[in-house]
């Protein structure tokens, strides 16, 4: 099956949306960790329980690809521009260099 052009764009806008999403809620989050209103390992937990509640499936694959690399600068103490690079590296599939 192909797919359209038409289908193409809206996929593209769709990721774009969800990027923009991720991109402002880890914004968000990290203001809220540098105010001292969340702690790095309290946040932590609640995604490792989160994770644990999600069923090992394929369409929770790329969640949790996701929110594993945003933990793991999380328990690294990256800035936030350093775990959105990382991050969007795992959303895009890959280094592009």
């Amino acid at each position: 099956m192909q797919i359209t052009t038409v289908d193409t764009e809206t996929s593209s806008i769709e990721f774009d949306f969800v990027k923009g999403h991720i991109a402002a809620t880890m914004t968000l989050i990290h203001g809220l960790i540098d105010q001292g209103l969340i702690d790095r390992e309290h946040l932590d937990s609640f995604f490792s329980a989160f994770l644990g509640n999600l069923p090992h499936s394929r369409e929770t694959l790329g969640l949790r690809l996701i929110l594993d690399q945003w933990r793991q600068g999380l328990r690294e103490g990256d800035d936030e521009e350093e775990m959105e690079s990382k991050l969007f590296e795992v959303i895009m599939g890959g280094r592009n260099n």
